[in-house]
This record gives C-alpha cells, sequence and structure tokens, in this order.
C-alpha cells in the first residue's frame, strides 16, 4: 500500500461515528447572534502537493491559496521551525481573516524528546507569535 492510497476505496466504511453525547448541547449554547466560523484549509500550500490546482502563470502560491480557503495547517513547520521574518512574509500575503495553525517542530517533539526544550520552545513561539490575529491553534504531532 502507498502512504494515502488504498487498494480498495470502496470497503472503506466512511460512515462517521456518532456524536459525543454534550455535542447537540454545545453547538445549542452557540452565540445565535455570531455566525458559526469554521477554518477549512490543507496542510501545505506549493505546487507539488496539490497539483492543477493553481491556475498556469500563478507566480505567488500562498496568496492564490489564501484567495481559496481561510486557513492552512503548516506542516512545514514540522520540519523546519520559521523565522520571524518568514512568519511576518507568510502573514503580510494573506487576507485580514486567514488563519494559520502552525505544528511544533519536531526538534522539540522528537529529536529532544521534550527535554531540554525550554529555548527552542521560546524561539518557535517566539516566531509564530508574529501571526498575531492570524495565529489559531498549533499542532502537537506525536508522529
Amino acid at each position: 500500500m502507498k502512504f494515502g492510497q488504498v487498494d480498495n476505496p470502496e470497503e472503506i466504511d466512511f460512515k462517521l461515528p456518532p456524536d459525543h453525547k454534550d455535542t447537540g448541547k454545545m453547538l445549542s449554547e452557540n452565540k445565535k447572534d455570531k455566525p458559526f466560523k469554521v477554518y477549512v484549509g490543507c496542510a501545505k500550500w506549493n505546487k507539488t502537493d496539490l497539483k492543477n490546482f493553481y491556475p498556469k502563470g500563478t507566480k505567488d502560491e500562498l496568496a492564490y491559496y489564501s484567495s481559496q480557503f481561510n486557513s492552512i495547517e503548516l506542516n512545514a513547520t514540522f520540519y523546519n521551525a520559521p523565522s520571524r521574518e518568514q512568519v511576518l512574509i507568510w502573514k503580510e500575503k494573506t487576507p485580514a481573516d486567514f488563519r494559520f495553525f502552525p505544528k511544533l517542530t519536531n526538534s522539540i517533539s522528537h529529536f529532544k524528546r521534550l527535554i531540554d526544550v525550554q529555548p527552542v520552545v521560546e524561539e518557535f513561539c517566539d516566531a509564530v507569535a508574529a501571526f498575531d490575529k492570524k495565529l489559531g491553534m498549533v499542532f502537537f504531532a506525536d508522529a
């Protein structure tokens, strides 16, 4: 089996599990005077992974991507912690309501195994804090 592919997709049960008993209660308590906001996006925006998504001649993939989606998972930050300067570049290329959901870098979670990571965590947090209002939840990947 190739990663992300299965031989017989028709044999997979795609039914969603039953809602948790508190889901209905939580949704009914949602402020009805505010619209329910959902963020939809991919793990990355590069042309290789999103083949045929970008119109021919697209010069800035992030700018185009953010015109089609309102968020991104930012899988790239798992492999390389971004600099504050890089975060500011990404931030400036996206609309005001766009959200970035970065993954904590693997140097913290996998290589250092959460041991003696305070300086690296602070550096990562300082960088992603530059997203300001565009920062969504930070992911911690365990695999």
